[in-house]
């Protein structure tokens, strides 16, 4: 319940954008009376944000046919609210602004769409505003960067072709604000949580399973007697540790010290075999939400447990029918992504500006997909994946309604006797 610093909530020291419906939360706290925070009061304002996101989605992104706007609102009610999304919504983690932060990226993006000849500076603004929640929500979001920029850049075209120099120059300012904040605030992140996250990198990711890890170190330029770490992660008893134990000062300065993750990169380029051997470690990770983290107040049960059934049809489908092989990843994504790219050319400046968006929602997906292994090794997959989970849904949603205007559409060009 400490006051929130000026500079942050202005951005000027890059936070995570969790600060914002933190501090109205703990406004209302003080307003109720209270002297301790509390999560149900951010599940609250968390919820009303979602809520309202996805409302604006629905309602901007509706067209002349009610009744696609309705199929999109069921199905987003029983996808995009199911129980182990919501869930999240009552705890510090990251995930509930990640998504919320999505969705009102895409929502200043469909409103772009309709507003294509007469776009305001209160548009703009939105656009700008909604991609500092969405990045600032998570440092895994870093991957998302370019694609915003560039979706940023795609708004400011299509404002005004008189005045392309001084927009692009707006749009500039924009970007470099966005990147400043984007980098600054993952940097900071990196700094503590990266220690964790390379050691599980590598000796957790490279060289688990490793038929030769001295030579993986080697390439990796690291020293080959850190072998005996092998198939250890950051979280395990010091006791665990032989040489190697995370954060102690050897560590630090012969590992940390010395790793990267370009390095780590560079080394799956190298070994294209090895990164296909982790992206199908990944994929069998690969739609489930439910985490093994517990769902209750300590008060309303006697036992831990993370088993969770409120809301969660959705989830609990996807987690037991969906194949979870990254064959099957890999051709929704070519299917989805070839039904939007036929229909780009003959589309409307609308259409077509959604149709990016769909590029831009799947490519959030594609990178966040491989950035769990590279980045953290088999520590916490499953949830790591989480917005590509979510992405993943919005796709099958976007898809559901394609396939359903394709059935319309046959319908009405066959003749019936």
């Amino acid at each position: 319940m400490a006051p929130v610093s000026l500079i942050r909530l202005l951005g000027i020291i890059p936070t995570t954008s969790m600060i914002y419906p933190i501090t109205v939360a703990k406004t209302l706290c003080r307003i109720g009376g209270s002297g301790i925070f509390n999560t149900e009061v951010l599940a609250f304002v968390y919820s009303v944000m979602y809520i309202t996101a996805l409302t604006l989605c629905i309602k901007w992104g509706g067209t002349d046919a009610k009744i696609r706007s309705f199929i999109a609102a069921i199905l987003s009610l029983l996808i995009l609210m199911d129980g182990n999304y919501l869930v999240w919504f009552n705890s510090l983690y990251g995930e509930p602004m990640m998504i919320i932060g999505l969705v009102l990226f895409s929502a200043s993006i469909l409103n772009v769409s309709n507003k294509i000849d007469c776009l305001t500076s209160k548009d703009l603004l939105f656009v700008f505003i909604s991609s500092i929640l969405f990045l600032g929500s998570k440092a895994q979001c870093i991957s998302a960067l370019p694609l915003v920029v560039l979706m940023i850049l795609r708004v400011y075209w299509l404002k005004d072709k008189a005045r392309k120099a001084a927009l692009m120059k707006k749009a500039l300012i924009q970007v470099i604000l966005i990147v400043f904040y984007t980098l600054g605030f993952y940097l900071q992140i990196n700094a503590t949580c990266g220690v964790d996250t390379k050691y599980n990198s590598v000796f957790y990711g490279i060289l688990k399973d490793s038929e030769n890890p001295e030579r993986d170190l080697q390439i990796l330029g690291l020293s080959p007697d850190m072998a005996a770490e092998a198939g250890k992660h950051a979280y395990l008893p010091e006791t665990e540790y032989e040489k190697y134990a995370p954060w102690s000062e050897i560590t630090l300065k012969e590992f940390n010290g010395k790793i990267s993750y370009f390095k780590i990169i560079k080394f799956y380029l190298l070994n294209p075999g090895r990164l296909i051997q982790g992206m199908e470690y990944t994929a069998s990770q690969s739609f489930k939400t439910s985490s093994f983290l517990g769902k209750y107040k300590k008060t309303d049960i006697q036992q831990y447990t993370y088993q969770f059934g409120r809301f969660t049809f959705w989830s609990d489908i996807r987690e037991k029918f969906l194949p979870n092989k990254l064959a099957f990843i890999v051709f929704f994504y070519v299917i989805t992504l070839t039904a939007t790219v036929i229909n780009y050319p003959k589309a409307q400046k609308k259409d077509k500006v959604r149709i990016e968006l769909v590029w831009f929602i799947a490519a959030v997906g594609i990178f966040q997909f491989p950035m769990p292994y590279l980045g953290n090794g088999r520590a916490d997959t499953a949830k790591q994946l989480f917005l590509f989970n979510y992405t993943f849904d919005i796709l099958i949603i976007i898809l559901a309604i394609c396939i359903f205007q394709f059935l319309v559409n046959l319908a009405k060009h066959r003749k019936f006797p």
